[in-house]
């Protein structure tokens, strides 16, 4: 146990303390690193929580990783940690920057899809830890009312086929899934029916007209965005509803209840 001298007892403040214990894990000046034995101890705690961010990584961008190798990865995560780390304790969410730090890390720039890779798994994370809500089976709506988007759904366009590299990458892919991949842009909509994880590869307008929808837009509108991109809309819409796009209206919600 760290011993403050009697001085500096008053950082035993909760708020204080923790300001100041966290500024001695990032390395930076404070009266206890003048002392051999604290900072000692702090740089043993440091290595520590530098692990547990770095396997938390690992954990959260296993393709990242099977693509790269576990030596790279592990060598990307510390610098990773290095500039942006973890701001919660929640390690599970940890990570949020790590497609855009990829996009500009300088070993890996050859791998030109990584970064898209990244932050379809990000999305995959978010969707598993977000919140519960009943899914809308497609009764009882209305044009002129938003088509609230179901808490964990989330949607992305890519440069690459992001999708079908994280499929491949899967427990139940194919053993040949990597040579069958056509390399083009895609889209991916994320979903959690039954509480697995569904990542459906999608055109360009069912994209569309998910986007409008997370974003607040009526049904009505987002209908007329999908049509304008070239989509055929009761095609998408029985597509969301079919992958669990969509949670179920508050005021159904509260009738039914």
């Amino acid at each position: 146990m760290m011993c403050l001298a009697p001085a500096n007892r008053r950082m035993f403040d909760p708020a204080t303390f923790q300001r100041a214990f966290g500024a001695a894990l990032a390395g930076h000046a404070t009266p206890w690193l003048a002392d051999p034995a604290i900072a000692r101890a702090l740089t043993v705690h440091r290595n520590t929580s530098i692990k547990a961010a770095c396997d938390a990584l690992a954990a959260n961008y296993p393709v990242v990783r099977k693509l790269v190798g576990s030596e790279a990865f592990a060598r990307c995560a510390s610098d990773f940690v290095e500039v942006d780390a973890p701001a919660e304790p929640r390690l599970c969410l940890y990570g949020a920057g790590f497609g855009s730090f990829l996009a500009q890390y300088g070993p890996f720039a050859d791998v030109h899809y990584l970064p898209d890779v990244a932050m379809l798994e990000r999305l995959v994370t978010e969707v598993l830890f977000a919140a519960d809500a009943p899914i809308f089976d497609g009764s009882d709506f209305a044009i002129d009312r938003p088509l609230l988007a179901h808490p964990a759904s989330r949607v992305a366009s890519f440069v690459s086929p992001a999708g079908a590299i994280w499929s491949a990458h899967q427990p139940d892919a194919e053993p040949d899934a990597l040579g069958h991949i056509v390399w083009a842009p895609g889209a991916v909509i994320v979903t959690r029916p039954e509480s697995g994880i569904l990542v459906s590869p999608v055109d360009a307008p069912t994209a569309v007209f998910m986007g409008h929808c997370l974003a607040g837009a009526t049904l009505g509108n987002a209908a007329t965005a999908a049509a304008e991109a070239g989509g055929e809309v009761s095609s998408i819409f029985a597509t969301l509803l079919t992958i669990g796009a969509f949670r179920v209206p508050e005021s159904k919600e509260k009738i039914d209840g």
